[in-house]
């Protein structure tokens, strides 16, 4: 497939397209918190996707390359807020659904974990992905990626603690 993509088949282009759309998606909307900015993320990775196949190295597994695209993507948007601050960040709009108080609660703690927890936890917990696979993306050692995870843990609790609900990472 990567041969194919390489090669400009533009049907190789559009079945990655698809099969990754929804993971890099919801990495975005957990990373920079909007839908619409998770959107541009998500279309802006899959130009410079385009642009870098040649660069791609076989020896690395292609889903890691491409959600270290993505993140490269999410960590520059998050800079330009940064350095802005003009920008509020999106609230993430839920369809009413019993507990969404707990999972807007839960959403605003994540988007204010530091970056590189935040971006541990999401593809941890939220997109499940292992923690080798977190570590190969964020070029980081599998203990980090595991210090990063539990610290995050930890940080969310104390977030939640304030609130009388139930939260879930109670259990671990």
């Amino acid at each position: 497939m990567i041969q194919r993509l390489q090669a400009g088949d533009l049907r190789a282009y559009e079945i990655v397209f698809r099969h990754f759309e929804q993971p890099l998606l919801g990495l975005g909307l957990r990373m920079l918190g909007g839908k619409e900015e998770a959107e541009d993320a998500l279309q802006t990775a899959f130009i410079k996707l385009y642009r870098s196949l040649g660069q791609f190295q076989f020896g690395a597994r292609f889903s890691t390359y491409l959600f270290r695209i993505m993140l490269n993507v999410c960590f520059d948007l998050l800079r330009k807020r940064k350095s802005e601050r003009t920008q509020e960040m999106l609230e993430i709009e839920f369809a009413y659904t019993p507990g969404i108080e707990l999972r807007a609660q839960l959403e605003e703690a994540i988007g204010q974990l530091p970056e590189r927890m935040r971006a541990c936890f999401v593809m941890f917990a939220l997109e499940e992905m292992k923690q080798e696979d977190i570590a190969a993306a964020l070029d980081l050692s599998v203990g980090t990626v595991k210090a990063q995870i539990f610290h995050a843990k930890q940080k969310l609790r104390a977030l939640l603690a304030d609130e009388p609900s139930y939260s879930p990472l109670e259990r671990g």
